[in-house]
């Protein structure tokens, strides 16, 4: 008895075949469909799908043809890989092979575990390189996470340890000429050749490393690099001809921990540590983006009294923020020999407790370092806190942009 529901599942099932590549014909039997291809016929189940086909809406028909069709030819490829090859001798046609559907998946599920055993005999591949950049481009890269940073921490938010690509911390270190410990400190050599030795620091820097005597968890960071570079350029060596200046760059794994919380007193004692190695009168500590002159993130300004530590908070921070802080026309009408000492005579008048307020309104704080220093910090929460302070400082000063 032809039953139309059995010829509509039989249609339905051969058109979705199409869309797995198998070729060959499907028909019904009773409760099970055969698929007649290549080597053995293969059936499946039908259970009621042949009574409840006419009650099924269109949808739902097409995805049921669907899943018998992938099944049909998920049988077909595991019966014919374990098939042994046609006789050349013609033979009668086979009957119909019905194979239950868990047999079926015992059969699908061996093959593949046999192929992945033969896979791993073989020699394993050599794994996926990814692309190769330049060094130009991880530069330009590190360049952009970098400023992306830095426009999130001047609208207020903190830095975070994914974000610190491109940022380098710096320790500048100031001395006038012509004394004994600045001749000595420098070993008589030109500030484009300073090593760590001719600066002093050879006891706590070596070949682009701290030193354990420097401090012993900094030193175990691997991937740190310090480099002893000068701290004018020539345009500002030719303005301060009576001061000499080396910077303390550190890169890495040093910049990592210089914003770690945790770490920030360590890099603040080990500043202490190298100014009274390099026997400086002026200190600065501060993080920036590498390609940028602006010097964004400050922690510790250091000076022989406070008139020298609000010097140099106003020049190592206000003299190279984006947005101008200092009016170098009113600090040059001072008629000082140097930007430095003019801040220095215009700050005379400034004890600790009055810095202390002008800073403490901006987070900042005062303590005293080696050699009676009068040292300013801020802390890592805030990091534009110094940029700002050097701007109240500034004013103070009579030297600040927007003088009253």
């Amino acid at each position: 008895m032809d039953d139309p529901s059995a010829r509509e599942i039989e249609a339905a099932v051969q058109e979705a075949l199409g869309l797995f590549g198998t070729p060959g014909s499907v028909s019904v039997q009773g409760r099970q469909i055969a698929l007649h291809g290549r080597g053995a016929p293969v059936a499946i189940d039908l259970e009621q799908l042949v009574e409840q086909w006419p009650l099924l809406p269109q949808d739902l028909r097409m995805r049921k043809a669907s899943d018998i069709a992938r099944r049909l030819a998920q049988a077909h490829r595991a019966v014919s890989s374990l098939a042994p090859p046609a006789p050349t001798a013609r033979v009668q046609p086979a009957r119909h092979l019905v194979i239950p559907v868990g047999v079926i998946a015992l059969v699908v599920v061996g093959a593949l575990f046999a192929s992945r055993m033969l896979r791993s005999r073989e020699a394993p591949a050599a794994p996926p390189t990814g692309p190769e950049t330049t060094a130009g481009e991880d530069t330009a890269r590190n360049a952009r996470t970098c400023e992306a940073a830095r426009k999130r921490i001047y609208a207020g938010a903190s830095i975070g340890p994914f974000e610190l690509a491109g940022w380098v911390a710096e320790l500048w270190l100031a001395t006038p000429r012509g004394t004994a410990a600045a001749e000595a400190s420098a070993g008589a050599v030109e500030p484009a050749v300073l090593t760590a030795e001719s600066a002093g620091l050879g006891a706590l820097v070596a070949q682009g490393k701290l030193r354990a005597g420097a401090d012993a968890e900094l030193a175990a960071i691997t991937d740190g690099l310090v480099e002893i570079v000068p701290g004018f350029d020539e345009e500002q060596a030719r303005r301060s001809p009576s001061w000499r200046a080396i910077t303390a760059r550190f890169s890495g794994g040093y910049a990592r921990a210089y914003f770690d919380p945790a770490q920030r007193a360590r890099f603040v004692a080990l500043a202490d540590r190298m100014a009274d190695a390099a026997t400086a009168t002026l200190g600065a500590l501060y993080a920036r983006c590498a390609h940028l002159p602006y010097h964004d993130a400050g922690a510790w300004f250091r000076g022989s009294d406070p008139a020298a530590a609000a010097a140099a908070l106003v020049y190592a921070s206000g003299f190279f923020a984006e947005m101008p802080a200092v009016d170098r026309g009113a600090l040059a009408a001072l008629g000082a020999a140097a930007p430095i000492d003019a801040l220095r005579g215009a700050g005379a008048s400034l004890d600790a407790a009055s810095l202390g307020k002008l800073v403490g309104a901006h987070g900042g704080g005062i303590t005293k370092g080696g050699a009676g220093a009068v040292v300013v910090t801020f802390p890592v929460g805030g990091p534009t806190r110094a940029t700002t302070a050097s701007r109240t400082v500034a004013r103070k000063l009579q030297v600040g942009v927007g003088q009253d």
